[in-house]
């Protein structure tokens, strides 16, 4: 998995995108970087989908991660078997593929909005705290993200299962 966020973050730092439409993201891995075959370049992103290090929006894909906080080792270069060793860990992603964390929902606010982390932060403290913390905090920030008019459709499901265990 470690690897798969590696991979998956690099054409946001070549780019110095927030995000990327899956067009430019695919050829990033194929054309700028020749990782990949187009064919696999579009089955990283299919997989970074499935388990959640990317969200997809009106065709534009966003990292529901802090891409800037990934420390990349020197010389990186993605393993000869890389999406073999991703499809063997399937099984084990499944489970991960449902949490998504609040790091994760602030990022992805973040990036749709516009509105700045401290900001977000602030608000979402301060309805935490008018809420008596009952609840949890990621449905927290999805209010605080209609507020500032995101659409969360995209993470709607992956913060429900991951806080309710159902999916809408």
């Amino acid at each position: 998995m470690e690897e798969l966020k590696f991979v998956v973050s690099i054409p946001f730092k070549k780019n110095l995108a927030v995000s990327l439409s899956e067009k430019d993201f695919e050829f990033s891995l194929a054309f700028d970087l020749k990782w990949f075959s187009p064919k696999i370049a579009s089955k990283v992103k299919d997989r970074a989908l499935e388990v959640g290090l990317l969200s997809l929006k009106d065709g534009t894909l966003i990292p529901a991660f802090d891409v800037e906080s990934v420390r990349l080792p020197h010389a990186f270069k993605p393993s000869e078997n890389f999406l073999e060793s991703q499809e063997n860990s399937k099984g084990k992603a499944s489970s991960l593929k449902e949490e998504i964390s609040f790091e994760q929902v602030l990022e992805f606010i973040s990036a749709d909005t516009g509105v700045n982390r401290q900001k977000l932060v602030s608000e979402i403290n301060s309805m935490q705290e008018r809420l008596s913390y009952l609840v949890d905090i990621r449905i927290v920030a999805l209010f605080v993200a209609r507020k500032f008019g995101c659409d969360i459709e995209a993470i709607l499901g992956k913060v429900s299962r991951s806080v309710l265990s159902v999916s809408f």
